[in-house]
């Protein structure tokens, strides 16, 4: 899974191509939302300690580590519990989680790029918020970077409110600026909040 345009791993799909890009590749196009040509069936489940080394290597080939730091806090995605996507028996994204008190932190959030537009991603984050209400949890939060719009408009999609922006969290926390979706730099982590209640 490479970028067309360039060799670096591939996070997303192109939906008119089908082309898959990296982040620095990707473009943001106002399209029609159709998503029910591209479904496939898929099955939302609980991770369990055979999936660790497939959600390893998805952790890497998007992000290049396993640890994500949102919240003020550093998590290791393999150290959380997960909800996994299938499609055909195949893992195609995950959501992993943390709960904190009467709080949800979802922590890390990828869909495989030949999975995405069919749902897995809004899926995964309505699979826990469903659980965060099972466990009666009062809120269910999540944070991006400022670049990621994919990610804002899914949460938001999802019923979430952005309550705060920390500005240069993001560039602190990797020790320089980086470029991320779109070329947009990345500097902010953008928080987002659901309330349960």
């Amino acid at each position: 899974m490479r970028c067309a345009l360039c060799g670096e791993p591939a996070w997303y799909r192109c939906a008119r191509t089908g082309v898959l890009v990296c982040p620095r590749h990707a473009r943001v196009e106002v399209v029609a939302a159709n998503h029910e040509g591209r479904r496939k069936p898929f099955v939302i489940r609980e991770a369990d300690p055979e999936d660790r080394g497939r959600l390893e290597e998805l952790a890497l080939h998007f992000w290049g580590e396993t640890e994500v730091e949102c919240f003020d806090h550093l998590y290791d995605m393999l150290q959380l519990p997960a909800l996994v996507a299938e499609v055909e028996s195949e893992l195609a994204g995950f959501l992993s989680y943390a709960v904190e008190g009467e709080r949800m932190h979802l922590v890390m959030l990828n869909v495989l790029p030949e999975h995405q537009g069919g749902g897995l991603g809004q899926s995964l984050v309505e699979a826990a918020v469903e659980s965060a209400r099972r466990r009666g949890l009062s809120r269910v939060v999540v944070a991006t970077s400022n670049d990621d719009l994919p990610a804002l408009g899914l949460y938001q999609r999802c019923g979430f409110a952005i309550t705060e922006v920390v500005p240069g969290r993001i560039l602190e926390y990797h020790g320089g600026e980086e470029e991320g979706f779109a070329g947009i730099p990345i500097r902010d982590e953008i928080r987002l909040e659901l309330s349960l209640e």
